[in-house]
């Protein structure tokens, strides 16, 4: 890999569009732009490696995946280009909105558990970007934090030509499909694709007439072995001297394998202003602390403690601008005794507490959580912790509600030294697990009985 050489010492391979624009693609807009070149009205495909080889991950430290906050597969792929950055294709995000995009550096296993997983605390798409052409077709993603994983890559500046030739073959990575339709690899796949002059590829017609200021192709003329392998918004690179450079960015191609339909490839050189710019920034915050923690269980009547720790782990110091707790579940009488974290600023390094003390209405989940946002960021962070209530089993207090009797509104019932009222008819729910939106609602204590 990353080895600029005239013949391919490979298995013939077919790579589809980076883009990713199927019959059902397109009802999707959130993968990939739904306007479509105009010259492009036959087929698209998902991004894929056909005939491609696993990749020696140790190669592409900086390879990101690019997935929905609440997501675990990858709709995209970028690079860590450092200072918390990760480079992609506008048309991977320009549907998305920050706080829905997650990143994972140097993430190689599709799925997997594997790599730095980190959310987006900004998105910023090139002012020129085109929905209907493509062009500009390149995307920043700011971090909420800088990675512990994984490296960043080296961008090209200048032009193509200072690092590679035409017909030199260059370095693409995904985690796409390795057949039209077909399953996509658990791991990182790469394959080779020789450069394309301007020329040539105009030569193919259509939208690729436009190609040459922003954007470059790749790809075999005999449509055999074709580029844009891996997802959309994979970085494209070639070894320059012993150094891997960033070349370009997957955007766009037509079909699979055919002949004279080449990948194109935003030209990072090109934009590379554009990018020092966005960069040009303080480094991003960043913010650590557990953020589901599951506590011991306790009974009700009983007071349950809880301490969260906030951490500044990166070098950028930064304020708390708001910061309250809540209570789910059964959660009641939720104070906050200890709070070492409002109005203050941690330094590199520094932590700070917010304590809480809370009690049950009754058994089940009781959850609290500390939200929390910082003057430096636009992310609204959250820490949460849950634990298990149970009755406790106290037979002084077995109250007067009866399983098999039906109740309705506005029914009243002692169960466990509490007073529940029905809100609608009811039968058999135990009161003390209804929680807040169920059908018994909390009244208070049962003051006759005794504790």
């Amino acid at each position: 890999m990353l080895k600029v050489k005239k013949t391919l010492s490979m298995t013939a391979l077919s790579v589809s569009l980076g883009l990713g624009l199927s019959a059902a693609a397109i009802a999707q807009p959130a993968n990939v732009g739904e306007h479509l070149l105009d010259s492009i009205s036959t087929e698209y495909y998902e991004p894929e490696i056909v005939g491609g080889n696993p990749a020696n991950t140790a190669d592409w430290p900086f390879y990101t995946q690019i997935l929905s906050s609440n997501g675990t597969t990858a709709f995209c792929g970028g690079s860590y280009v450092g200072d918390g950055y990760v480079l992609t294709a506008a048309h991977c995000v320009s549907g998305r909105s920050a706080s829905g995009l997650n990143v994972k550096v140097a993430g190689f296993i599709l799925g997997g558990n594997d790599g730095d997983r980190i959310a987006v605390a900004e998105k910023y798409v090139h002012p020129q970007y085109n929905s209907s052409t493509l062009n500009h077709d390149i995307a920043l993603l700011k971090l909420v934090r800088t990675p512990t994983q994984g490296s960043s890559v080296t961008l090209a500046q200048g032009n193509v030509e200072q690092y590679v030739r035409v017909g030199d073959l260059i370095s693409v990575a995904g985690l796409g499909r390795l057949s039209e339709g077909g399953s996509r690899p658990t791991n990182l796949y790469e394959v080779d694709v020789p450069l394309v002059s301007d020329q040539v590829c105009r030569q193919s017609g259509g939208s690729y007439q436009n190609v040459g200021s922003v954007a470059f192709c790749a790809g075999y003329p005999e449509g055999q072995k074709d580029s844009c392998s891996g997802d959309s918004g994979g970085p494209i690179v070639a070894n320059s001297g012993g150094q891997v450079v960033q070349l370009g960015i997957v955007s766009w191609g037509i079909g699979c394998a055919r002949p004279a339909k080449y990948g194109v490839y935003s030209d990072v050189a090109a934009l590379r202003s554009w990018i020092d710019s966005v960069k040009g920034g303080a480094e991003p915050v960043s913010v650590s602390f557990k953020a589901n923690d599951t506590l011991t269980g306790f009974k009700v009547g009983e007071t349950k403690a809880h301490t969260f720790t906030i951490t500044n782990s990166g070098n950028t110091p930064f304020s708390f601008k708001t910061l309250n707790v809540t209570a789910s579940g059964v959660t009641s009488g939720l104070v906050k005794p200890v709070d070492t974290c409002s109005a203050s600023t941690l330094a590199a390094n520094q932590s700070c507490q917010v304590g809480v003390e809370f009690g049950a209405s009754g058994s089940g989940s009781a959850g609290v959580a500390v939200n929390f946002t910082l003057e430096e960021s636009q992310v609204n962070y959250s820490a949460k912790a849950t634990a298990t209530v149970t009755s406790g089993g106290d037979t002084n207090c077995p109250g007067n509600w009866d399983a098999s009797k039906v109740y309705n509104k506005p029914d009243q019932v002692t169960y466990q030294g509490f007073k529940y009222e029905a809100r609608w008819w009811t039968r058999g729910d135990v009161p003390s697990e209804s929680g807040t939106w169920g059908v018994w609602r909390l009244l208070g204590q049962d003051t006759s009985c005794t504790r």
